[in-house]
């Protein structure tokens, strides 16, 4: 069983795109992860609807301090709040996004 480390996950993100996340109101922290958008099958009454869910998938380690639900990601002009956070013990989160154009600016 391997043992990673913080630069072992780092690593991993290396060449993912650039995000920004920052609290409404406050400092902007540039962020690397992988941005995606993956097919999810949601059954209704037997019947199997296509949807997707949006997630952005960092190094915990890179999260801001105080992240949380609510918080907005800026990545090539389209906005996204985060609704849940999901880190799995390993030094990696995944934060599950809804695409949002009711953004203000920070100040």
């Amino acid at each position: 069983m391997a043992v990673y480390n913080s630069t072992d996950v780092f690593a991993l993100f290396s060449d993912a795109a650039v995000g920004v996340i920052y609290k409404r109101g406050k400092k902007r922290f540039d962020v690397r992860g992988i941005l995606d958008s993956p097919y999810q099958g949601v059954n209704v009454a037997e019947v199997e609807f296509a949807s997707d869910r949006i997630t952005l998938t960092l190094p915990t380690a890179a999260l801001p301090t105080g992240a949380a639900e609510g918080d907005v990601i800026i990545q090539d002009c389209n906005a996204y709040i985060v609704r849940e956070m999901q880190p799995d013990g390993t030094g990696v989160t995944v934060l599950v996004l809804e695409e949002t154009t009711d953004l203000e600016e920070p100040t």
